[in-house]
């Protein structure tokens, strides 16, 4: 999971440096752990509030539900591949 923390921190950096819209490709990531459902709520509160629209890129049905789920899916744009 370091190197989908990686891209999370990535992503949150941009978010940090004024882009207005940061993807993020999830197209290694089969599910997700306690860990990036946390960065993911942090990348969503910091994109929120610097005014950023963050896309995810090629989320799986699995990822998507549990996003669902968590009421995270609607803080974010999806992509297809």
């Amino acid at each position: 999971m370091t190197t989908n923390m990686a891209l999370l921190q990535e992503a949150m950096e941009k978010v940090r440096s004024g882009d207005a819209e940061v993807i993020v490709d999830f197209d290694s990531l089969p599910r997700i752990d306690a860990s990036v459902v946390d960065a993911l709520e942090e990348l969503a509160s910091l994109a929120g509030d610097r005014s950023c629209r963050v896309l995810l890129r090629a989320v799986n049905a699995d990822v998507y539900r549990v996003l669902k789920q968590l009421k995270l899916s609607e803080r974010f744009g999806f992509l297809n591949g």
